[in-house]
């Protein structure tokens, strides 16, 4: 077992050096920074020393005790969730500190520690218990909440897994060795004052009676002579170092149901509970698990650096950046509170939710090589964001969402054909913030050009003929009588002197062209992409035209053909 120790823990510092290398190498956009991973590694450096020798360490403090310790921002959010994460987080630690790092940590911080004794016996079962309990809440939410997540994924479940793998063998085995004769028999070997068979009677009929041990040897109903004269035995050779195994209140309870299956398994149950704990430490670094070390990470930068700064292609930029991809959990927090929430559940795009949107990212900053279809999906949901920053405000790991999708947004863009969402000024004034205007710009003329060529505007028309419209859901347009009251409200026609000039058609133009049959003349305008969706038009209007919502329908058959080079 320790040959297998010592290979789990080099594989956990192999793990935690790629892991390390990852934060300062790669990056979305890291193409355009030409640094090495020893300069960026050195400015995390200097970071680091700068805030312990400033002012700024007292933030560093605070965020450490507010958002690290107490997790502030995850009780904001959701005390169920907080509930979840703190009994699973602190039973685990607890674990660690009072059993499962006993010989080295529990010893040097406890002088009286022993694994048998109270109330470490108590203790370990409360903290156990408070991890399944939290794992618990942790599986009803994520199966409860799946609609909104979209989706769980294979290591969400392992980590689950695990840590209740872990929880559970240790459990069983506790309960093994309460029963089990082979383990009492070895105990008394090693360290009982029996001085003839007379006493290992009774000292075993009194194990047999109060401690839980199955034992062919005695049956009940036990002798209580021989009880007591064990009991005095116990009192003189056993009780320095063994509490009454009642102490550990879910493992005696368990043995007493379940003990004649596993009274013989106690050998077996070490093996497998040593070997989960150890494959735990070994797949750590390389799991969403990391986020206990990531996680803090982030949030410290959060504390020191501020949390909103201005979206920059900088060293630093990328370190942190990465950092937080690596502090993901995968909580579905952001994806909950989204404000593309309703898009979603239009165009059913995964890549439209934050957290599925940071998935593949992790493989984009990586340098893995992402399917083009899947992509264009991903680019997709990055326009369709609004950057309203609420993804960033509220996720627990204080992930700064909100540069990172701007980041990929333009960083994407590079690669590939432009996006033909960017027609829309939907999330244009917020998500540029200045920064990637001349990027936007360039990719904005090039759709612009493949519009123009795909859609027939009213001034090319030299002659107008009725026909039926195609490609239209919603035939509310039907209604219109041109009494012009959607273009006299618009406050986006109000923007120009000479609005037609600009928008191509008015919207009561639009309008009238659908009821001609002209749906390729109403999606070539200007009008439907400018449309600033406040629905005036559509409230006002007298006979209940829903020209908001038919513009969204140009819009997406506009968006179709164009991305299919005009064959729809």
């Amino acid at each position: 077992m320790k040959l297998i120790l010592a290979l789990a823990f080099i594989i956990f510092l192999v793990g935690l050096v790629i892991r390390g290398k990852s934060w300062f190498s790669g990056g979305v956009g890291s193409q355009t920074i030409d640094t090495s991973i020893i300069q960026r590694f050195s400015l995390a450096l200097k970071s680091v020393f700068g805030t312990l020798f400033s002012s700024k360490v007292i933030n560093a403090l605070t965020t450490f005790l507010t958002d690290i310790v107490l997790q502030k921002r995850l009780f904001q959010k959701s005390i169920g969730r907080w509930t979840a994460h703190m009994l699973i987080f602190t039973g685990f630690l607890l674990l660690l500190v009072t059993h499962g790092l006993g010989e080295g940590v529990s010893n040097a911080l406890f002088s009286d520690y022993y694994a048998t004794l109270q109330p470490y016996l108590s203790l370990r079962n409360v903290f156990a218990l408070m991890v399944l309990v939290g794992l618990g809440i942790a599986i009803y939410r994520r199966v409860s909440d799946k609609p909104k997540r979209v989706q769980s994924y294979t290591s969400d479940w392992l980590a689950i897994g695990f840590v209740g793998a872990i929880i559970i063998t240790g459990i069983l085995l506790e309960s093994s060795k309460i029963s089990s004769y082979s383990y009492y028999q070895g105990m008394v070997e090693e360290y009982g004052d029996v001085s003839d068979e007379q006493e290992a009677l009774a000292l075993e009929t009194y194990w047999a009676s109060e401690h839980g041990l199955i034992s062919e040897n005695v049956t009940k109903p036990y002798n209580q002579e021989l009880v007591e004269e064990g009991r005095a035995v116990s009192e003189n050779s056993c009780i320095e170092c063994h509490s009454p195994t009642s102490g550990a209140f879910v493992s005696f309870s368990l043995a007493k149901v379940i003990g004649p299956l596993v009274s013989k398994g106690d050998k077996f149950l070490y093996v497998v509970h040593l070997l989960t704990c150890f494959g735990f430490l070994a797949w750590l670094p390389f799991s969403k698990m990391f986020h206990i070390v990531s996680v803090p990470v982030s949030l410290l930068i959060n504390g020191v650096r501020g949390f909103k700064q201005p979206v920059e292609a900088s060293e630093a930029s990328l370190n942190r950046q990465m950092i937080g991809l690596s502090a993901c959990t995968h909580c579905g927090s952001c994806s909950e509170l989204c404000s593309s929430l309703m898009f979603y559940e239009s165009f059913q795009n995964d890549f439209i939710l934050p957290s599925e949107k940071v998935q593949l990212l992790k493989k984009v900053a990586e340098g893995e090589t992402i399917p083009t279809d899947t992509k264009e999906h991903l680019q997709k949901g990055l326009y369709i964001c609004t950057s309203c920053d609420r993804c960033s405000t509220i996720c627990p790991s204080g992930i700064n969402l909100r540069e990172l999708f701007i980041t990929a947004r333009y960083s994407l863009l590079a690669e590939g054909k432009p996006e033909t969402a960017l027609l829309s000024h939907f999330s244009f004034p917020l998500a540029l913030a200045q920064n990637f205007v001349d990027d936007h710009l360039k990719a904005l003329k090039k759709v612009e050009e493949q519009f123009k060529k795909l859609f027939q505007k009213l001034s090319d028309l030299s002659k107008l003929t009725i026909s039926r419209p195609g490609g239209l859901d919603n035939t509310s347009f039907q209604s219109c009588y041109t009494c012009q009251r959607c273009t006299n409200i618009c406050p986006v026609v109000r923007l120009y002197d000479d609005p037609q000039e600009t928008l191509g058609m008015l919207p009561h133009q639009i309008i009238f062209s659908l009821g001609v049959g002209k749906t390729e003349l109403a999606a070539g305008s200007q009008m439907i992409w400018s449309c600033s969706t406040c629905y005036l038009c559509q409230e006002h209007c007298p006979n209940k035209v829903e020209l908001t919502d038919i513009f969204y329908s140009l819009k997406n058959s506009a968006i179709k053909k164009i991305d299919t080079g005009g064959d729809k």
